[in-house]
Formats: C-alpha cells, structure tokens, sequence
C-alpha cells in the first residue's frame, strides 16, 4: 500500500479514534453518574426504613399487637359464655316453670298469713272438738294453705335463681363489650400508625423505582462502555499497524532516536579527540546525557 493511503486511513483511524474517545468518556462518566445515584436511592430507601422501625417503637407497636391478640382470645372466650349463660336465661324464661296458683281464696295470701292460718286451724283442730264434716273442712285449708306456702316458697327460690341469672347474663355482656370496645381501640391506634408507615412506604416505593431506572441505565450504558471500549481497542491496534507500515510507530522512533543519539555520540567523541575542535552546546548537553 502506498504511503499515501496508508496515511490517508490513518488520518480517518485517528478522526474514528477522537469521535469514539469523546462518546467513551461522556458515557463512563453517565454510566458512573447513574450508579451513584443508584447507590444513593439505596442508601434513603435504608433509612426510611430505620424511620419507619422508629415509628413502631415510639408508639410501642410490638406491645399493641401483643394486647390485641390477648384481648381477642379473652373475646373469644367471652362470646361463648355469653351465648351459654343467654341459652340457659331464655331457656328459663320461656321453660313456663314458674309457680301460678289457680285457687283465688288463697292468690292473694302472702307466706306469713298463709303459714300463720296454718297454725291457727292446725291448733283448732287439736283443742276442740268438731264434728267429723268441720274437721274434714278444716284438714281440706289446711292442705291449700300448705301447697299455697310450698308454691310459694318455690316461686321465691326460682325468682332468685332468675335474677341471679338475668344479673351474671348482664356481667358477661359488661365484660364482653369491654373487650370489644378495646379491640376497636387498638385496631385504631394500629390504623394511625399504618398511616404513618404508609407515607413512608410510599416514599420508599418510589425511590425503588427511581433507583430500578438508574441501575437499568447503569447496566444499559456500561454494555455500550464496553462495546465503545472494544472498539476503541480494535482502532488504536490499526492504528498501530499504520504507523509501523510508515515506520512511525512509537517504537521504530525510539530506535530511530536511538540510533541517531549513538552516531552524534560518537561524533562529539571525535571531536574531543582532536585539539582545537570547538564543541557546540548541543554537543556538551549530549555529551552529559550520555
């Protein structure tokens, strides 16, 4: 190939190598740039995290969620002995069981008169003497007057009961409401506080997205860096190859120079060897390198 064409490829090998060098550079610094911010998204992401562990601690999350599952379970609990001790009073109520006297002469007579009647004719019949059809009579009230007591005795002891139930029915639904109302205040105390990590967490979704984009760029222009890089090898060994075919390669100039430094040496050798040779500077200075 002439030195003409060899030149003239060189000249566009070098104006290739100038054009690709400013690309190569502007895009390892973008690549770097976009990895940076990446590391940097990273680095706010970790600490709205650590911002959103110190909003649990300040309100004291980890116990809120330990008093709601405890409150849940007594809940639970509370929910069937309200259902059983509700069974047990309706069944009750509605069981008919309560004492009704049917006999008018007697509805009316409390315990006391009916008992102290009782007495009165018990105490008649054995202090006087009475025809058979009176003492038949009077053993007849008597029996009404003792089944009016017995009845009404029972009714008094099933009335308590009653109450008793309608009472510990009435505790139950205290107990069991309390416990509702405090799950319903805990499930709000937690809702505030999700508030709070929302707002966070939405900062830390879009700063994931932000740093996904950069790192996406940073691997998208790293493989152009590399490719640019390849290139840029292949121009500078062409280059290379060019200036060897002109003989200018860094390497000939060295033995070029070489070369030539020795034959001046031994020149300026020459010249102190004759007298009244007069040396010039550039020969004094080649003569103290050497």
């Amino acid at each position: 190939m002439e030195k003409e064409a060899i030149r003239e490829e060189l000249n566009k090998v070098r104006d290739e190598i100038k054009k690709i060098k400013s690309t190569f550079f502007d895009m390892r610094d973008s690549k770097e740039d976009h990895f940076q911010k990446g590391e940097e998204y990273s680095e706010k992401i970790n600490a709205l995290y650590e911002e959103v562990k110190q909003i649990e601690k300040e309100n004291n999350l980890e116990k809120i969620n330990e008093d709601l599952e405890e409150k849940k379970k007594e809940y639970e609990e509370l929910k069937k002995e309200v259902d059983a001790a509700q069974q047990h009073f309706d069944s009750m109520r509605n069981s008919g069981s309560k004492p009704s006297n049917k006999n008018p002469t007697v509805k009316t007579l409390s315990s006391e008169k009916a008992t102290s009647q009782i007495k009165k004719l018990e105490n008649k019949l054995q202090t006087q003497v009475l025809s058979l059809e009176k003492e038949t009579e009077l053993v007849k009230k008597i029996e009404v007057l003792k089944d009016s007591v017995n009845a009404f005795s029972k009714e008094k002891e099933e009335g308590s009961e009653f109450k008793n139930l309608r009472k510990d029915l009435y505790a139950l639904r205290q107990k069991y409401n309390a416990a509702e109302k405090k799950i319903r205040s805990l499930y709000k105390r937690i809702r505030l506080i999700s508030k709070e990590k929302k707002k966070k967490y939405k900062e830390i979704d879009d700063l994931r997205d932000m740093k996904k984009t950069s790192f996406n760029e940073f691997r998208s222009q790293k493989k152009e860096y590399v490719t640019l890089g390849k290139t840029l090898k292949d121009l500078f060994k062409r280059e290379d190859e060019l200036l060897n075919d002109l003989g200018e390669s860094p390497v000939q100039k060295k033995r070029k120079n070489d070369k030539i430094s020795k034959v001046k040496q031994k020149e300026i050798e020459e010249k102190l060897m004759k007298k009244g040779v007069t040396l010039t500077t550039e020969d004094l200075l080649m003569f103290q390198s050497k």
